[in-house]
């Protein structure tokens, strides 16, 4: 290519950048894919999601909870996220993995610690709406991450 072809193009990409940007949450959606390369790590993967499986209208009060199970070799983890002021409350357990550490990931912006009890309980506030995952090292020196869900 040639510097005059360069220049075009450079001056398309900043056309598009300034007409069409890229939504935010695409970005964070991009990075958060880009850090799903860790390829040590077991994947749970989400095999429910109680927004993706209501096949109906809730009558009596429409609820801001939402309940998701991951699934890998002998673990899963049940979780429920609720909206509560301008974040969300997420709390779960790790079963068949034995205690262990875990930390909350948010689209690659930040990681939060978690506190996992003896049964593999868990509880965390104020998460930022977004990309999220949870990790998990597991006593064996295992690590497990879910895939990831948008809140």
């Amino acid at each position: 290519m040639s510097s005059v072809d360069d220049e075009l193009l450079d001056d398309l990409r900043r056309l598009a950048a300034l007409v069409d940007p890229v939504p935010q949450h695409v970005r964070d959606a991009a990075r958060a894919a880009f850090l799903t390369r860790d390829m040590d790590a077991k994947l749970a993967e989400l095999i429910a999601d109680s927004t993706a499986d209501a096949d109906f209208e809730p009558v009596r009060q429409a609820t801001d909870e939402r309940l998701l199970s991951f699934q890998a070799e002998g673990t899963q983890v049940e979780m429920t996220v609720r909206a509560e002021g301008a974040g969300w409350t997420m709390m779960g357990q790790v079963f068949g993995a034995g205690a262990g550490t875990a930390s909350v990931e948010n689209g690659g912006r930040s990681t939060t610690p978690l506190a996992l009890d003896d049964l593999g309980r868990f509880l965390i506030t104020d998460l930022a709406s977004g990309p999220i995952r949870l990790r998990c090292e597991l006593p064996g020196g295992d690590s497990l991450v879910t895939s990831w869900v948008i809140l």
